[in-house]
């Protein structure tokens, strides 16, 4: 393959994967708040979840550095809590549940590349999609964790 088709297919990715993600953030902020009130796979809480297990991987040090774009189309900044009584935590809870799912999907963005790519190029932008997300669902797991602490 001719080092052109090469540019030309990974500026096509690029524009799927980009326009994939802009969709799931843009429609974020209107699913409906009932969708998000429990944690359904993906979201489910295993055993190994833990604030401890997070600290370790350093979430900590990792959530300070991390852009936050949950206001951009209209949803809610996680930055910080807008309030400590039950409401306001668990109007944030359901902010982070949502943050979670498009991490989740935005993260299968690469699938539609299989259609088209040869398997390198495809199994590359899977690598770099899915390595992007996980620090943002790692993050939001373990706000979530420290959430239904508080709620509890």
């Amino acid at each position: 393959m001719a080092m052109s088709q090469w540019v030309r297919l990974i500026a096509i990715d690029l524009v799927v994967i980009l326009l994939w993600s802009v969709a799931v953030g843009a429609s974020a902020p209107y699913w409906p708040s009932r969708w998000l009130v429990t944690d359904r796979f993906p979201l489910r809480l295993t055993r190994w979840d833990s604030v401890s297990l997070y600290r370790s991987v350093g979430i900590i040090a990792l959530k300070d550095h991390l852009p936050e774009a949950g206001a951009m189309f209209g949803g809610q900044s996680k930055r910080s809590l807008r309030g400590t009584d039950a409401a306001a935590l668990r109007v944030y809870l359901t902010e982070v549940r949502r943050a979670e799912w498009v991490h989740w999907i935005s993260m299968a963005s690469w699938i539609p590349l299989v259609w088209f790519n040869p398997w390198p190029l495809t199994a590359a932008f899977a690598i770099v999609v899915i390595g992007v997300n996980v620090p943002f669902i790692l993050t939001v797991r373990f706000n979530r964790i420290r959430l239904l602490r508080l709620v509890r």
